[in-house]
């Protein structure tokens, strides 16, 4: 981001600006991953007899953990780190266990990657058994994966944004996968007998539940016979056990409906959205040694968090008032650091999407991120991310391909032109206005955020080069500080 802070004078201008540029990244290009999720091998639920096992453990990454350290340009990627332990086992029928994690830490000047194999010889020995199956079923069935349960869990899931975007196969693993997590279950047969389809639908299940705040990866065990997949059992990889996240969520709760005891009673959804952005920022600082940082705990129960706790509090409000809001993930572009991970939204507002990044709106976050040395320098809420287009936040976000994003081009319900601080043109009499009612309602700051590049260095060239600020002050009037940030074009005169 570039940014300029300067103080002009009434006889002498002292104009002082830093920053970088930043790139412009493309975004919002992909198609639906339907195609994609049909050729993974999907299939209704069948539930086939085992013959050899394949073990393995996945664990999310941990998203956007954005440090600066010592002035120094910080990439913090999560590191992947791998474990393979194959065990072959021999007799009538070959079979095979193979065990395999992926770890995410924290390593703030490289990513890093290993592999490490080891085999060894099982005792003999594997029979099929028709039991094993019905005991399969009853398990499913325990926790409602019965094809009646699976239809109406179906339905409690239709409008939900990632979800939307599944084959009806894809639909069905979704509702497994989800099931098995919110009893806290384990080892339990689901409808695919393909690892990829597991792992995509896994992050559409989590792209839809913030809820879910007890899992950070899963489980699965491949049946095989042959070195053929025949079924494949999951588990969530739980973080607690089911009473403590009963009393977590019950705190968690508490939190949500404080906050929502005062939320706008509209039916413009963009008060009720902008209540939340402004909520959550005014409660919660930019944390990246926060414990439970990648889920809402942080936020709720700490007030403190990084992006991922920030994004996911805003959508699990959002959603509570009937908002439509999921999760984005990606990559930003921050002044030292280049494609950190990182996670914002995507809201529906009066029936168009925007984009919305909460943890950009945050102060706490540009000081803690080296966007600013001088918190003075910024307002409290960055309302530069709140309500954007696609064009906009490509400049410094990179949308991940994961999941299907529809490119956001309505300006209606942008905050800036809510608020009246969009200019189109660099009209002085509105620039007027917008000073006067910024003294009227006792505001510490005037913002305007210019349309192009042409009304930007306009207004920059008349009220700060040629002086016309001036006109606008009320009481002392001898020098003014402003702000300014050249890549979102938005000027902030400090009053």
């Amino acid at each position: 981001m570039r940014k300029g802070i300067g103080k002009v004078k009434r006889i002498v201008a002292a104009l002082l600006a830093a920053g970088v540029v930043t790139t412009g990244l493309s975004g919002c290009q992909y198609e639906s991953f339907d195609d994609y999720l049909e050729a993974l091998g999907l299939k209704d639920p069948k539930l086939d007899n085992p013959v050899s096992t394949t073990d393995s453990t996945y664990q999310v990454p941990e998203t956007a953990i954005e440090v600066e350290s010592a002035g120094d340009d910080v990439s913090d990627q999560a590191t992947g780190e791998t474990t393979i332990v194959a065990e072959i086992e021999t007799g009538a029928e070959e079979a095979s266990k193979e065990e395999s994690s992926s770890d995410s830490s924290f390593d703030a000047s490289s990513v890093k990657s290993s592999l490490a194999q080891e085999q060894k010889q099982q005792s003999p020995g594997v029979t099929l058994s028709k039991a094993s199956d019905d005991e399969d079923e009853r398990v499913r069935e325990s926790i409602g994966l019965s094809p009646v349960g699976i239809e109406t869990i179906k339905k409690s899931q239709e409008g939900l944004y990632a979800y939307e975007r599944l084959t009806e196969a894809g639909k069905t693993l979704y509702v497994e996968l989800l099931t098995i997590m919110q009893n806290l279950a384990a080892d339990v047969i689901v409808s695919t007998t393909s690892d990829d389809a597991i792992e995509q639908v896994f992050d559409y299940v989590m792209a839809d539940h913030p809820e879910i705040f007890y899992v950070d990866g899963y489980h699965y065990t491949n049946y095989t016979i042959d070195n053929v997949i025949t079924k494949i059992s999951f588990t969530g990889n739980y973080t607690c056990s089911k009473e403590q996240a009963e009393a977590k969520k019950v705190q968690i709760n508490e939190a949500v409906n404080r906050c929502l005891a005062n939320a706008p009673s509209s039916e413009d959804d963009y008060y009720a959205i902008k209540y939340i952005y402004d909520y959550l920022i005014t409660n919660t600082e930019y944390d990246i040694e926060a414990p439970d940082n990648q889920n809402i705990c942080s936020v709720f129960l700490n007030g403190r968090s990084v992006c991922n706790g920030y994004a996911k509090a805003a959508q699990l409000l959002l959603n509570k008032i009937g908002i439509d809001c999921t999760l984005v993930t990606g990559t930003v572009d921050t002044k030292n650091s280049k494609g950190v991970r990182h996670a914002w939204n995507l809201v529906k507002c009066n029936n168009a999407y925007y984009y919305v990044d909460v943890t950009w709106g945050d102060s706490s976050y540009q000081t803690t991120n080296g966007e600013s040395a001088d918190a003075t320098k910024l307002p409290a809420i960055n309302y530069d991310y709140l309500n954007v287009t696609t064009s906009d936040i490509v400049r410094n976000h990179t949308i991940s391909d994961d999941i299907y994003m529809p490119n956001c081009s309505s300006m209606a319900d942008n905050y800036y032109v809510r608020e009246d601080e969009y200019f189109t043109s660099a009209e002085m009499s509105l620039v007027k206005d917008l000073f006067d009612r910024r003294y009227n309602d006792g505001s510490n700051n005037v913002t305007m955020k210019c349309a192009s590049q042409d009304v930007y260095d306009s207004m920059f060239a008349q009220l700060i080069t040629d002086r016309k600020v001036f006109d606008y002050l009320q009481g002392d009037t001898s020098s003014v500080s402003y702000t300014t940030f050249a890549d979102t074009k938005t000027i902030i005169f400090w009053l």
